[in-house]
């Protein structure tokens, strides 16, 4: 059976000279539109003035390339959303599985792809967005999380500069993710990302 598996993958490959198995990792940055909770705790450390906020997300997947014009990909997707003014402050990290395809629609390095997404969201937070009283700064004000599993989706768009050629070049692409929070909370991720395939 290994052998037939063997050959599938490796004749295809002598035949049009292009990489049938790989895999991509990258860098990724871009905003996100809380719900619930979430929300509440950004909007109280954006509402304090002079806040700070960095977003950098990491991403990686590895695929199978059947013809030049498809990729099958499994991977991850992470945000990691620092929001801070002071005392205060609202971090989350949002993770997510994907199973998806890219398409390659006349075999250059334009792609389109279309991802099933299961994932989830931690918060730390450090705020007043009860009403009760406490502290900003205090351990009692302080807060820790994570939001539902949940089953979403990412579509996306890019230009590998290495598609179809024999060289370690960037593919550059953005993607729009939906993931459910629970409690019929959605999270909408955009973001820009650059990735290197090997």
């Amino acid at each position: 059976m290994l052998g037939v598996i063997s050959v599938l993958i490796v004749l295809p490959a002598a035949a049009d000279g292009n990489k049938k198995i790989g895999f991509d990792i990258g860098l990724s940055s871009g905003g996100i539109f809380y719900d619930g909770t979430a929300k509440d705790s950004v909007a109280a450390v954006e509402d304090s003035g002079n806040y700070h906020r960095v977003i950098i997300g990491l991403n990686g997947d590895v695929f199978y390339q059947p013809i030049p014009q498809l990729k099958i990909f499994t991977g991850a997707d992470s945000l990691f959303d620092f929001l801070w003014n002071g005392d205060l402050y609202s971090n989350h990290i949002d993770y997510a599985l994907l199973f998806g395809v890219k398409v390659y629609p006349n075999a250059a390095g334009f792609a389109v792809s279309a991802a099933y997404a299961f994932g989830c969201r931690n918060d730390f937070y450090n705020t007043v967005v009860d009403g009760s009283g406490k502290t900003p700064g205090s351990k009692d004000a302080e807060s820790v999380g994570s939001s539902a599993w949940g089953n979403g989706f990412r579509i996306g768009f890019e230009y590998d500069f290495a598609h179809g050629k024999n060289i370690i070049a960037p593919a550059i692409g953005c993607y729009m993710r939906s993931m459910p929070r629970g409690s019929k909370n959605y999270d909408t991720i955009l973001a820009l990302y650059m990735t290197f395939g090997f």
